[in-house]
């Protein structure tokens, strides 16, 4: 009886539950800005009055027993923060999301975006973002502090009756977050099942309500979508293999006597785009159940209502085996390199050289085609807009007059070495 009047009586508290940020794309590059993002967060907030840090140990002992909630000082407020990050090229994006654990509603959602290089800004940004939406959950500070409380008749009954009724009500709001929590939170658990619509029963003279669930595993295919399996992975195949149109033109000479009287600057010109086809093959022939366009950047949903999407297929969209990026090779009148030119974001190949050829990593080319996997649905997203690449090599006149083809091939980034270091 004292433990539940001291709970009855303590201040409400707000209590956020931090855990580390989702790695989107898993680059393993930026794999440490995970626990990064959480560890600062956790410095920035450990200060503010009325507000208490959580962690994942402490979400799943919530879960695992949800009599705890009954616990907390009375309008205490408990709210999950979910973040994922994703790079591209320099720009890092931070998609934040606030859960109220009592119902799993979603109480805010927020995107931040800022620059690789400057993380401290990020990370100030950031935190303003969870300042703003905790606030209004904070508990109000009282103004004045009476010595004795206000006295009031004594109703021996009017604690236990209430308190009863707020577990019930709690625990009833707590069963029914774990089911919506397996709908709706595919980055918490990892996966989605198929909706069920409901079938709730009338309520029995104890206060018991009972839904009816058809367990279906999450993973399990549906016949009824194999035709349009096959179909999407006809489509992707084509989109991943061979998704830009390229205008390859002829190589032009810059000779400059008086710089340097034994080279050429060889310049060449590259301009990429999406095929035409490509866009309107997707949305004529597959049934997705998301577009949003933007400009030229056009969005695609499909989920597991209309796909089935394998282990497999998964992995390989969450590793990356779609990237590819142009190799261009200058090869001589008997068919020997003599130069080649990378187009890559990685700064890896940038370090490397060469005795026998001209090896020139650039950056011009960015991919036009991205896929996002989640646990309940394909991302796929298609900028269309033309690249104007210019490639410029300096070579000596003898090298020039040798020249006789130049060819651009896009490469698997996995495939990069085997194909590269046998000419370096």
């Amino acid at each position: 009886m004292l433990i539940m009047s001291n709970v009855l009586s303590a201040s409400p508290k707000l209590y956020l539950y931090l855990l580390p940020f989702e790695n989107i794309n898993n680059e393993q590059v930026i794999a440490w800005l995970g626990s990064g993002f959480t560890d600062m967060l956790t410095k920035e907030l450990t200060s503010i009055d009325g507000l208490f840090l959580r962690n994942r140990d402490d979400l799943e002992n919530i879960m695992n027993n949800r009599s705890l909630l009954l616990k907390q000082p009375r309008d205490s407020r408990n709210i999950l923060a979910l973040g994922k990050f994703s790079r591209k090229m320099d720009e890092i994006t931070v998609d934040m999301q606030f859960i109220d654990i009592a119902n799993w509603d979603e109480l805010d959602k927020r995107e931040i975006i800022g620059s690789y290089n400057n993380v401290p800004q990020l990370n100030n940004e950031l935190t303003e973002v969870v300042k703003t939406v905790c606030t209004p959950y904070l508990p109000i500070k009282r103004t004045t502090k009476k010595i004795y409380p206000d006295f009031t008749k004594p109703q021996a009954s009017a604690i236990p009756k209430t308190f009863g009724e707020r577990g019930a009500v709690i625990t009833s709001s707590i069963d029914d977050a774990i089911a919506e929590l397996e709908k709706s939170m595919d980055f918490v658990i990892g996966a989605r099942g198929k909706p069920v619509k409901d079938k709730i029963k009338e309520p029995i003279p104890e206060g018991e309500w009972v839904v009816d669930i058809d367990n279906r595993p999450f993973n399990e295919p549906l016949p009824e979508n194999k035709n349009n399996t096959v179909l999407l992975n006809q489509v992707l195949d084509n989109l991943m293999d061979k998704p830009y149109e390229v205008y390859l033109n002829k190589p032009t000479y810059e000779y400059d006597k008086e710089k340097d009287e034994d080279m050429i600057t060889v310049s060449l010109r590259v301009d990429y785009g999406i095929k035409g086809d490509i866009i309107n093959d997707m949305l004529t022939s597959l049934p997705y159940s998301g577009l949003k366009q933007d400009g030229t950047l056009t969005i695609v949903h499909f989920d597991r209502e209309n796909f089935n999407f394998d282990s497999e297929f998964q992995k390989n969209i969450s590793i990356g085996n779609y990237r590819s990026v142009p190799l261009i090779r200058f090869y001589d009148k008997d068919g020997i390199v003599m130069a080649i030119i990378l187009d890559t974001p990685e700064s890896r190949w940038y370090s490397l050289s060469s005795n026998k050829i001209h090896f020139i990593p650039l950056h011009q080319f960015s991919p036009l085609v991205d896929f996002t996997m989640g646990g309940w649905s394909l991302q796929v997203a298609l900028e269309d807009v033309d690249i104007n690449a210019n490639y410029k090599l300096k070579m000596s006149i003898e090298e020039v007059d040798r020249i006789g083809r130049v060819s651009l091939k896009f490469i698997p980034e996995a495939e990069l070495g085997a194909i590269i270091f046998p000419h370096l």
